[in-house]
């Protein structure tokens, strides 16, 4: 838990890992900032004392049609929004992969440019990135995806470094498949999500890593842990990691 109340912003928490994160700090007593776009999950979020912005990242990308209630003053911003499509890079619609590109890459370097600016000029925040273990190592049928959290991931490790010594903290959470409604959309014919089974991370393992970096941030952290090893193992031996690979994750 924070010690300290908070004044956060949180994209993407109507479902899944942003719901979980949410209802985490709205009990502990943060004043958190939630986007989304179920209104519905939003309503319910402001009944447990969230302020909410109904936001469509993709109708509204533009700095000037974003909700104003994401220009706040905050402490910490979690960039948590993300989408994904599980599908050999033929089968995608050019409108599926420019949505992925949009919200996983673009939007994520936008908000973090917005608010960085605000907390240099204070000497202090936090920005908290939701990539993915696909950041790290690729697979079929996520190609794209794949591309947009190795995106991200360049990006933070940069921005890190293009902030150090100015009291802002730059962490990414590169979290391995997780059970949620995220995988189900990602991949409709729930034969990835079947493979899986047992190694199907929960919701509240992923959280409360999250949890811990706006205690103890870290620059870069992979849930769990010892995914750490298979993304060496990709740089060291590509060929021979993505033939074994293969077996597994062509399961999509």
């Amino acid at each position: 838990m924070i010690e300290k109340r908070k004044r956060i912003l949180l994209t993407g928490a109507t479902s899944g890992l942003g719901k979980s994160l949410a209802d985490a700090l709205l009990t502990e007593g943060h004043e958190v900032t939630v986007t989304g776009r179920n209104t519905s999950a939003l309503s319910q979020l402001k009944l447990q004392g969230g302020c909410i912005a109904a936001w469509d990242m993709l109708e509204q990308k533009e700095e000037a049609e974003w909700p104003v209630e994401v220009k706040g003053e905050f402490d910490i911003v979690i960039l948590n929004a993300g989408v994904g499509y599980f599908k050999e890079h033929t089968a995608l619609s050019p409108e599926e992969i420019h949505e992925m590109l949009t919200v996983n890459v673009e939007l994520p370097m936008l908000l973090s440019r917005y608010h960085s600016k605000l907390f240099q000029k204070r000497g202090m925040g936090q920005l908290v990135f939701i990539g993915s273990l696909a950041g790290r190592m690729a697979s079929p049928k996520a190609s794209v995806y794949a591309a947009t959290k190795h995106a991200l991931t360049g990006y933070v490790q940069g921005l890190r470094m293009e902030l150090m010594g100015s009291g802002v903290d730059v962490t990414i959470v590169q979290p391995g498949p997780i059970d949620t409604p995220f995988i189900d959309k990602a991949d409709e014919s729930g034969t990835y999500k079947k493979s899986l089974g047992k190694h199907l991370l929960s919701i509240e393992t992923v959280r409360d890593v999250v949890l811990e970096q706006l205690e103890r941030p870290q620059g870069e952290v992979l849930v769990p842990r010892h995914l750490g090893i298979g993304a060496k193992l990709t740089q060291l031996v590509p060929l021979q990691f993505e033939r074994f690979g293969r077996s597994i994750y062509a399961k999509k």
